[in-house]
């Protein structure tokens, strides 16, 4: 069910009532969802559909209400005490009161949701939908591989739930130990007399860190933000910062700004503090083992026949990043196939990156955006055998999406969509046009490898046979 932010209400006053509510559904960030004796819908802090629960109101508009957990009258089979101390401060997680299965089921429940209710899918789209979703999930705790946290002065950690207040992320029972022993000799570091003397001078208001775990187990840091009062004053507090993640990385990144993380099939794997990571330990084996499987499967069907006949295969890879799965489709096609891959990606350390990872698919990699680089390809009819796509949160655009769509499906070759979302909304709205232009959706996984966060990640494969007129 979609709430609104905080942003979004209307001014509303402030009130301290207890109430009795019983709660019908659990809302995408993780607030319980009910309606008060006059049918005003309340969101609820803590709570779970399923549950009566007695409810603080503590904001009130003229049509929502807020309110935080009080009691439970009735419990959930989902509830569980909440393992972390932090719980009911830190905004880093939202689902510690909800067990991990039961964070699977809520995650489920919010895709299919969203592929109704903002995708517009049919019911026919969306059955079949619920009826291919398989569900994965990482360990639950201490698997976090990268962390972002941010200092105000004093503290070093994560924002306060619905606050920009700074709360210490010490423990952290997600984050693994050698990014905890990180929290604890940054904080030493950066509480140092001659920067703090900086922060006074230059009016820090917020300074962001970003921790990453290498294949050797070190962690590297980069700066990520910086925000003060005195503008004026902020570069030389950038410059001693900067010069602090300088001497803490050393040798672990290299002359050009890459450094080595794991990867389940490339050693090594060269990334820049500039592409993105998988938190999650286990994410990308477990993303790269559910995509060749599903796609070797979608190529057998006799549907894309006449791709097996072919010897030369095009495969674009939009958003390629780093190269993390790029590999895929020339795996997927086997031997006897050669599979020209075309990356494109937004950020020029990431093709830097690939080329180095993969120097003989990178053949074919260019800096540029993605959208230039279809209506270019579109435009020269170079189309694509098959596409992998991983968008950022907000997804390719319904434009792209339509235009994409119409032209795959109207050629005379099938294709093979590989589509990876971390956004339930963007997903759904990307995918529709190529369902409705006579995609078939092949497979549906859900990645639960952002556990007790609101956070999930979709991997959804499509096919379509192509004209054959």
């Amino acid at each position: 069910m979609h709430d609104p932010g905080l942003d979004d209400l209307p001014a509303a006053e402030t009130v301290t009532v207890s109430t009795e509510v019983e709660l019908h559904d659990t809302a995408t960030d993780g607030r319980g969802v009910g309606r008060l004796p006059g049918g005003k819908v309340v969101f609820v802090e803590g709570g779970i559909g399923g549950e009566w629960v007695t409810v603080r109101l503590e904001r009130e508009t003229r049509t929502l209400a807020e309110g935080s957990l009080e009691s439970v009258l009735k419990r959930s089979e989902m509830r569980q005490d909440p393992p972390c101390p932090q719980a009911a401060r830190c905004g880093g997680c939202q689902l510690q009161h909800v067990t991990p299965q039961g964070q699977l089921t809520l995650k489920r429940q919010w895709l299919i949701q969203t592929l109704r209710r903002v995708g517009g899918w049919s019911p026919e789209q969306v059955d079949l939908a619920a009826r291919l979703i398989r569900c994965h999930q990482g360990s639950p705790l201490n698997y976090r591989v990268r962390a972002r946290w941010h200092f105000d002065g004093e503290t070093l950690g994560f924002f306060a739930r619905r606050s920009h207040q700074v709360i210490s992320s010490e423990p952290c029972l997600l984050l693994t130990r050698p990014l905890e022993d990180t929290h604890s000799k940054l904080l030493a570091q950066l509480k140092a007399d001659e920067l703090s003397r900086l922060y006074r001078k230059a009016g820090l208001v917020d300074l962001q860190f970003e921790a990453t775990l290498l294949r050797n187990q070190a962690v590297v840091l980069s700066l990520s933000a910086l925000v003060c009062r005195r503008r004026k004053e902020e570069p030389e507090l950038r410059k001693k910062l900067q010069l602090l993640v300088k001497e803490w990385n050393g040798a672990q990144v290299d002359s050009e700004g890459f450094a080595d993380v794991a990867h389940p099939e490339r050693d090594p794997f060269m990334v820049s503090a500039r592409v993105f990571v998988q938190p999650h330990s286990e994410a990308l084996p477990l993303y790269r083992a559910e995509i060749l499987d599903q796609l070797q499967q979608l190529l057998r069907q006799p549907a894309f026949s006449s791709l097996d006949e072919k010897a030369e295969w095009t495969a674009w890879d939009l958003y390629c990043g780093a190269g993390a799965l790029s590999d895929l489709p020339e795996l997927a096609a086997g031997a006897g196939h050669k599979v020209t891959t075309w990356s494109v990606d937004g950020e020029a350390s990431a093709i830097t990156a690939l080329q180095l990872n993969y120097p003989a698919l990178a053949a074919h990699a260019e800096v540029g955006e993605v959208r230039e680089f279809i209506r270019a390809k579109i435009d020269d009819r170079e189309l694509p055998d098959i596409l992998i796509c991983d968008p950022p949160r907000d997804g390719i655009g319904l434009p792209a999406a339509r235009s994409l769509s119409r032209i795959l499906a109207d050629r005379r070759a099938p294709t093979a969509l590989i589509w990876m979302a971390c956004d339930h909304a963007s997903l759904a709205r990307d995918l529709k046009p190529f369902l409705d232009a006579g995609f078939s959706l092949h497979s549906m996984a859900l990645f639960d490898c952002f556990t007790y966060t609101t956070h999930a990640e979709t991997v959804a494969l499509l096919g379509c046979s192509g004209r054959t007129k």
